[in-house]
């Protein structure tokens, strides 16, 4: 996702607290501290704003029912809305996600923009962490992810981050939609907001369930059975036996690294769901559609929110069935 980040006058839209991105090895952008969303609205370069404007044809007349929204600071025509489209400020965002703690305790993980400003995202750490199992531990997040050229909604979601690997795993609130730009924009963001705030007992369900999944032990018969469900064999011979054939090997090659042998885990039901959850995300798992900056922002989508949320989300629901 390197190419995505947005440089500005020769500034990258981006920081992070301690460590680097993984796109990214480089460390200008990294902060030596977990920042507030004050201090982290700035290190990243989002205290800009975006505003509707008018469109005008060839000669001079308004274009009527659409606008194009630009970005303040720099100029920029971000994208093409209707008329009900409502922007919704990086500032908003930001707050958006302090309110969910209304003891101060919410610090912020990492935040930046993409192409340009089209789509920004802060993910802020919640005080709690889980330990699943020895040198295994889960972090509580909260995603906003914003898009100002009308290509997307907002998004709030919850969100785990396993430590030991820096696998992400969402986390999706069943039912969780985007919000879309249009209509009464604030009622929406409560709507959210409420949901969110019930997330913590998600997050306790998650860990209990990681912990019951850590303590069993699966055979070769079972992970034979377990891929066969997530990953069905095809009856004809062809490209979709290849793919499917890929697939697995990603699978496979995960589950012998570092991260998925830690004795702690090794051989368990966690370690084979995560396995798959770490060839999806970082694997050669799905052909993303699009090319260069396009691709990698289709690739994030549908690791956090899409298609590969879901398969995750499956993989991990049947992981538990099977252990049971």
């Amino acid at each position: 996702m390197a190419a995505e980040i947005s440089v500005v006058n020769g500034r990258k839209e981006l920081a992070t607290a301690l460590k680097p991105a993984w796109h990214d090895p480089t460390s200008d952008y990294v902060l030596d501290h977990v920042p507030d969303s004050a201090t982290m609205i700035n290190a990243a370069h989002l205290d800009w704003e975006v505003q509707p404007q008018p469109i005008y044809n060839a000669d001079g007349r308004i274009i009527e029912g659409h606008s194009t929204t630009v970005r303040m600071d720099t100029g920029a025509h971000l994208g093409v809305v209707s008329d009900k489209y409502r922007v919704v400020q990086n500032a908003e965002g930001f707050r958006f996600l302090d309110n969910l703690l209304k003891d101060g305790v919410l610090r912020f993980e990492s935040a930046g923009a993409l192409r340009g400003g089209r789509s920004v995202w802060a993910l802020a750490r919640m005080p709690s962490v889980d330990t699943i199992a020895e040198g295994d531990t889960v972090r509580r997040y909260c995603l906003w992810l914003n898009s100002h050229d009308g290509t997307g909604a907002i998004y709030a979601i919850p969100t785990s981050v396993r430590c030991v690997c820096a696998n992400t795993i969402a986390v999706a609130i069943q039912g969780q939609r985007g919000i879309r730009h249009t209509g009464r924009i604030n009622a929406k963001l409560q709507q959210a907001h409420d949901l969110l705030s019930q997330a913590d007992r998600q997050f306790t369900d998650f860990r209990d369930n990681g912990r019951l999944l850590a303590t069993r032990r699966y055979s070769r018969d079972d992970a034979r059975q377990y891929i066969n469900t997530l990953l069905p064999v095809p009856e004809e011979v062809g490209r979709s036996l290849s793919i499917r054939e890929r697939k697995v090997g990603e699978i496979r090659k995960t589950l012998v690294n570092e991260r998925q042998t830690i004795p702690s885990i090794k051989g368990s039901w966690w370690s084979l769901y995560n396995a798959v959850s770490e060839a999806v995300d970082h694997g050669r798992f799905y052909g993303w559609r699009g090319q260069g900056r396009q691709r990698a922002e289709n690739r994030m989508t549908s690791v956090l929110m899409g298609a590969a949320a879901d398969f995750k989300q499956e993989a991990f629901d049947l992981a538990l069935d099977m252990a049971s």
